[in-house]
C-alpha cells in the first residue's frame, strides 16, 4: 500500500498555489489529508480536489503538526514568517519565495539536478525543515544544462530573463 501524506499548501488561492494543487491532482499524489491555507481574506473559499471542495483555512490558526510536507508560496514575507514556525512543528517546509534561497541552511533543491543533497539534508539531526528551490526560469535552465555539464564541466552561464 502506497504512504500518503498530509499535505498544507500555503498561498492555496494564488496563482502558483492554484497551479501546484492542480499538479498534485493531476500526478494523483498520494495525500490522506489536503490542507489549503491562506491569509484571513481566503477562509472559507472552497477550491475543487478530486471532485470535492475543499474550504481553504486561515494560515493564522493553523497547526503545522498536522501536516507532514508544506508546499510554499504565498510570498517571501509570508514565508518569512511561517515556514519556521511549520518546520519547527516537524513539517517538511517546500518553499517556492525568494526568502530562503540564499541562506546556508537551507538546500538549494532542483531534483532532476540535485536531489542527492536531500540525502545529507534528511540524515541531519539539526536540519532546518525548510528546501528552497530557485526561480522558475533558473529551474528549466538548469534541467537542461545538468546533463551537458556531466559530459563537460560548464563554468560559466551568462543569462537574461
Amino acid at each position: 500500500m502506497t504512504k500518503k501524506y498530509n499535505i498544507a499548501v500555503v498561498g492555496a488561492t494564488g496563482n502558483v498555489g492554484r497551479e501546484i494543487i492542480s499538479i498534485l491532482e493531476q500526478r494523483n499524489f498520494p495525500i490522506e489529508n489536503l490542507y489549503l491555507l491562506a491569509s484571513s481574506k481566503s477562509k472559507g473559499k472552497k477550491i475543487n480536489y478530486h471532485d470535492k471542495e475543499i474550504i481553504v483555512n486561515d494560515l493564522d490558526e493553523f497547526d503545522f503538526s498536522k501536516a507532514q510536507i508544506g508546499l510554499f508560496s504565498p510570498g517571501g514575507s509570508v514565508s518569512a514568517k511561517y515556514a519556521p514556525l511549520a518546520a519547527k512543528k516537524g513539517c517538511i517546509v517546500i518553499d517556492n519565495t525568494s526568502y530562503f534561497r540564499m541562506q546556508q541552511h537551507v538546500p538549494l533543491i532542483v531534483p532532476e539536478v540535485n536531489a542527492h543533497v536531500l540525502e545529507d539534508f534528511f540524515n541531519n539531526d539539526d536540519r532546518s525543515n525548510i528546501i528552497a528551490n530557485p526561480n522558475c526560469s533558473t529551474i528549466q535552465m538548469v534541467v537542461a544544462l545538468k546533463p551537458l555539464h556531466d559530459q563537460a564541466i560548464i563554468n560559466r552561464v551568462v543569462v537574461s530573463t
